[in-house]
């Protein structure tokens, strides 16, 4: 399973950092429709705390190693889904940030989630240990 959860996040991530890093404006336009309409978040949120719970609780690795940033990645979207479920206008508050903070914001974190996807992806290839000589 760990291996399941590893390859998810080697793609999931630098998938997620390259569309941080070149649409960030759809992503504002996103969070700020979900803002104005908080009942639209509802089924994004179910699915942040399913997912979340499930990867955390199948991975759990809080070595000090790459993988840990899998863990903490799932409990902290797993607590973002329930924050959303119990208090879906809290998403509110994004309205108030300014756009080109919300736009530096995405940025960065999609050059950071890039890196850290390429190191899991290392991680997870090293680990493999394959062979690829007859």
């Amino acid at each position: 399973m760990k291996t399941t959860i590893e390859a998810i996040f080697c793609i999931v991530m630098p998938v997620l950092g390259l569309s941080y890093l070149l649409q960030p404006k759809q992503w504002i336009q996103f969070l700020s429709e979900l803002a104005q309409h908080p009942q639209r978040s509802l089924p994004f949120a179910l699915v942040m705390l399913t997912a979340g719970t499930f990867s955390g609780f199948a991975y759990n690795d809080w070595t000090a190693t790459w993988p840990i940033f899998i863990s903490a990645f799932s409990w902290l979207l797993a607590l973002e889904g329930a924050l959303i479920l119990v208090y879906p206008t809290a998403l509110a508050r994004l309205q108030k940030i300014p756009d080109r903070v919300l736009n530096w914001y995405l940025r960065s974190g999609g050059i950071g989630f890039i890196i850290l996807g390429v190191m899991l992806y290392r991680h997870f290839f090293d680990s493999l240990q394959i062979s690829w000589s007859p």
